[in-house]
């Protein structure tokens, strides 16, 4: 029996339905796992005519009616022509999106599919629509009743998990704490296992530059940072720092903890934009999602790389097995 993976179309504006198309031959290529797009018929329509590619697609209401010859696409029905805006933030894409995601995790609680891929959806847009949430994390830890969880990027060799995500840089100090490190550091730690390393080995960022220069820059390592440091070892678990946010990844570690959003997505992003994947720790659900946004800029325009998409539906794959 082929385990079914879910995959979000993302905002329907926005370079998702495009990157799905593009690289749905590679994914279909994958033995003993089969896709199931959420989104609209409409949206995928109007990128087949753009692209001008031929894929033989289906609407399904139930699962019963998948077919292994062709794109499976259960469909909201809340776009219902071709003629919805495109490449900009609109009420209509991010009432869309929004859905799709509900749809997909509805799914996943009906054991119906095994993961779920979610693409780029607009933070403003589902702010258009009404909804309030910072990003497909927190509203996936909403919904599925969990209260710890963390964003974990994947590129290369590089896991990096964020301590803060979605904050404004003056409020970190607001949420930086000891026990939010030890918490962060613990769901980390549950990931390394879950992918079998053995004995595996945590850096940690600084929040400062320098890693604080002890107290000279700052004192958040030696009152926040460190104490933690000493709590997780007596855990059992392997870690060292606080190093400088620009020399760590210079080293080797199987996880490295950043303190805050930019501090892993400035290299990530730099080095590995076309293969970054973002992967929701801490919760039940196996959820990826490509590294990268709506691209509002080259949406429909047929300049939009696959290749994240591509890495993020194979590292699902690869949690499942």
């Amino acid at each position: 029996m082929k385990k079914i993976i879910g995959i979000t179309i993302g905002d329907p504006s926005g370079i998702g339905p495009e990157i799905l198309l593009k690289g749905y031959k590679k994914i279909r290529e994958i033995k003993d796992f089969f896709p199931l797009v959420i989104g609209d018929v409409k949206v995928i329509e109007r990128n087949l005519e753009i692209l001008n590619l031929k894929i033989k697609i289906k609407k399904i209401k139930k699962m019963e009616e998948i077919s292994e010859n062709c794109l499976n696409i259960f469909s909201p029905e809340i776009i219902k022509n071709k003629n919805f805006p495109i490449c900009c933030d609109n009420e209509l894409s991010g009432r869309a999106s929004f859905n799709y995601v509900l749809t997909g995790i509805n799914l996943w609680k009906k054991s119906q599919i095994s993961a779920l891929v979610t693409l780029p959806i607009s933070k403003k847009a589902w702010a258009l629509a009404g909804y309030n949430y910072s990003g497909h994390t927190e509203l996936l830890a909403e919904k599925l009743n969990e209260k710890k969880y963390a964003m974990i990027m994947i590129a290369g060799k590089y896991r990096v998990l964020l301590i803060t995500t979605h904050i404004p840089l003056k409020n970190i100090f607001k949420f930086l704490t000891t026990d939010l490190i030890i918490e962060k550091v613990g769901i980390g730690y549950d990931f390394l296992k879950l992918l079998k390393i053995k004995n595996p080995l945590i850096g940690i960022c600084g929040l400062n530059p320098h890693a604080g220069e002890e107290g000279i820059l700052g004192r958040e390592e030696i009152e926040i940072i460190k104490p933690a440091i000493e709590k997780i070892k007596k855990k059992g678990i392997k870690i060292e720092g606080p190093f400088p946010a620009d020399t760590i990844f210079k080293k080797n570690f199987d996880l490295i903890i950043a303190i805050y959003h930019d501090q892993a997505l400035i290299p990530l992003k730099t080095f590995y934009f076309e293969r970054l994947v973002n992967f929701t720790g801490g919760i039940k659900l196996i959820r990826t999602s490509p590294g990268h946004g709506t691209a509002f800029d080259i949406a429909y325009k047929n300049k939009g790389n696959p290749e994240s998409f591509i890495c993020a539906y194979k590292f699902a794959v690869k949690i499942i097995k």
